[in-house]
Order: structure tokens, then sequence, then C-alpha cells
């Protein structure tokens, strides 16, 4: 058994791919293996994958009909027979000893998830998004509280793999509707107070595209789903604080600029005032200042004029 298997999807990103690649081949963890997945990517993405297959027998090359981010990781977790599993986005790079800091504190602590800080980028600025210690008592609510994403951790493939924690396939936002659930199956979590991930921001990703994708509906299918699996769990209001955030605040940055948004906007706020009527008495949002605790209430009330205005003034 391989110590990590790192799970690489690939569509179009040759101009990115070699970065990426040799970020992960050139680890200090020598025990690792590679499956990079090609998720029909019309590019010249897997004559680049082949090149490096060639000087490394430890990648792994599938090919795959294109069916999206979700698809191709899952096609991964699959195949992986590493202790531990890490995800890469084929267009970031991570520090060459990431693994290996990683994995000695999992062993070290007899950690299930081992998460680190990490570096946004963006038109070459680099930004430390640091892991906020919102309960420093319990590092599992941290994990629920700072879960965005599948990236910048290793997790343990069984907690994947026997609780059937696959990524659901055909939507956006896949991420989200899974990734905070690893926390329910978990015996302890670990942090490295280090960013090793550099996850690049580039236009006309799925996320920044400036044109209107009718799949960003699909942020209240993964709350739904999310929220059917954890409402009765003890870890509630860590999980209602993420969907608030999620929904309200981010949501709302994502989908202000559309027309369309604001359909969007309206169903979030009926999906919360079923679900969480009372979600303004979240332990957490309370703690907020006063100025976040408004934004989200009139974004929740869709007093998206008053919001431009305050937008307007700020700039």
């Amino acid at each position: 058994m391989k110590k990590v298997s790192v799970i690489i999807p690939v569509y179009n990103v040759e101009d990115y791919l070699e970065k990426c690649l040799d970020s992960v081949v050139n680890q200090t963890l020598k025990d690792i293996e590679i499956i990079v997945v090609n998720d029909g990517s019309p590019d010249n993405s897997q004559k680049i994958i082949d090149e490096y297959k060639k000087k490394d027998k430890r990648i792994i090359s599938i090919m795959k009909e294109n069916g999206g981010q979700a698809s191709a990781r899952n096609l991964g977790i699959k195949k992986a027979r590493g202790e531990f599993l890490c995800f890469v986005d084929s267009d970031d790079w991570i520090e060459l000893d990431m693994l290996e800091v990683l994995y000695n504190n999992a062993k070290e602590n007899h950690s299930d998830i081992v998460t680190c800080d990490y570096f946004r980028v963006m038109d070459n600025v680099y930004t430390k998004m640091a892991f906020i210690q919102r309960n420093g008592n319990d590092p599992i609510k941290n994990y629920i509280l700072n879960s965005s994403g599948p990236c910048w951790r290793i997790v343990k493939r069984d907690i994947i793999v026997d609780n059937n924690l696959y990524f659901p396939e055909g939507i956006i936002y896949e991420d989200y509707a899974v990734v905070p659930l690893y926390a329910l199956f978990c015996h302890k979590i670990t942090h490295v107070d280090k960013p090793l991930y550099y996850y690049l921001i580039r236009e006309n990703s799925t996320m920044t595209q400036k044109k209107f994708n009718k799949k960003f509906s699909n942020i209240i299918d993964a709350s739904d789903n999310l929220y059917k699996l954890v409402r009765n769990s003890k870890y509630h209001d860590e999980y209602e604080y993420s969907l608030i955030i999620n929904l309200l605040r981010d949501s709302y940055i994502r989908l202000k600029e559309y027309k369309e948004g604001k359909d969007i906007l309206k169903e979030i706020s009926k999906w919360i005032k079923t679900n969480i009527p009372n979600w303004y008495k979240n332990p957490y949002l309370k703690k907020e200042s006063y100025k976040t605790r408004l934004f989200n209430f009139l974004v929740y009330k869709r007093c998206y004029k008053l919001l431009d205005f305050i937008h307007n003034i700020r700039k």
C-alpha cells in the first residue's frame, strides 16, 4: 500500500499541467502514486501526461469521456490504493514537502484528516488563506466551520470509500455537498499551520466565468443534500453556520452581477426560510461583526438595491 494517492483531474489545462505535475512528482515523500485522470480533454494535456508517465512509473494515466470534475475524481478514488488521498487540481501546485509534512503529522497524531493553510493566487497576487480557529477546543468543529473544498489536505481513503462519500456527478458545488461530511466519520483531525498548497483563480473557470451558468442553482441541491444528513448530528450548529455563509454571503457575491442570479437568490431565501427559519440565532453567526450579520440579513431579505448602494460606497 502506498502512503498517499494523489488524484489529479485534467481538462483543458495544457498551459498549467506541467507546473502541477512537477510539484507532485518531485515530492520529498516518495512512496506515493499519482493518478492523473484525463476527463476527455481536447487539448494537448494527454501528450504532457504521457511524457511524464515515461519518466515516472508512479504515474497512473487514465483516459475517459468528459463527465465533469466529480466523475474524474470519483474514478481516481476507485483506482487509488494509498492509505491517504490527496486531491490536487491540475491548474494548481503544491509545496515539494506538502505530502511528507501532512503524512508525518497524520501518523504522529493518529489523524484521519490533516489540513493545511494555502495561497490563493490571482493575477500573480498571493494571498495566504489561513485556517480560522473558530472553536479552539474541537478540531472537528473547526474543520466543518472552515471546510470549503477537497484540496489542501489529506484524507484517509477508508473514510471516503467505506462511507460512500463520492462526489455527486453532473452538478457544480459537488465538493461542498460531500467534503464537510468527512468530519462525521473521523476520530481525529489535525492542522498544519503553514501554506503548502497554491490555489490558482483563473478566468473562465467554472466559478469565475463572466457568463451566467444555470448550474449555479446547484448550490441549493448541494445544501439540501448536506443538510438532510447533518441536521440531527451533534455538529448541527457548525454545519448550519457553514450553510448560512455559503448560501447568503458567498452566493450573493457570486450571483449579484447576473440578472438570472436574483432568481437563484430568491430560491435560496425560500430554502433557508423553510429549513433554517431561525438561522440568525446561530451561535457562530452571532459572534460575527454587526456588519457581517447585517449583510447576511439584507441578502436574506433580498434588499439588493441597498446592498448595491453599500457596495458602491465602499468603492
